[in-house]
């Protein structure tokens, strides 16, 4: 983490928000076929830009308390996860990513 967060402050200078990417923000908050798709797409996209720094966030002009952000977004979408999880079933391609994660050199 503290490498990335050196990078991160490297290249800072050089980003910023374009309104290409306001563009995508403002499409994946309306995405999904239904309201119940947008809702689960919201529920995910509101806990994705909550891992995002504060001036990240300010820069593509989100919103969203701190205390919303750990006790409302990382929580609902941890069980939203986890429930498609459980609905999806078994998964090899988890088992086998997990299975790698347990055996370090």
């Amino acid at each position: 983490m503290r490498e990335v967060e050196r990078y991160l402050d490297r290249v800072r200078p050089r980003l910023r928000a374009t309104p290409a990417a306001s563009d995508c923000v403002r499409f994946l908050r309306g995405f999904g076929r239904s309201g119940r798709e947008r809702l689960g797409i919201r529920v995910l996209m509101n806990a994705s830009v909550g891992l995002l720094p504060d001036w990240a966030r300010a820069e593509l002009d989100i919103h969203r308390p701190a205390v919303v952000r750990s006790c409302w977004d990382r929580p609902v979408a941890t069980l939203l996860g986890r429930t498609m999880e459980w609905a999806r079933g078994p998964s090899e391609i988890q088992a086998a990513a997990r299975r790698r994660t347990a055996t370090r050199p």
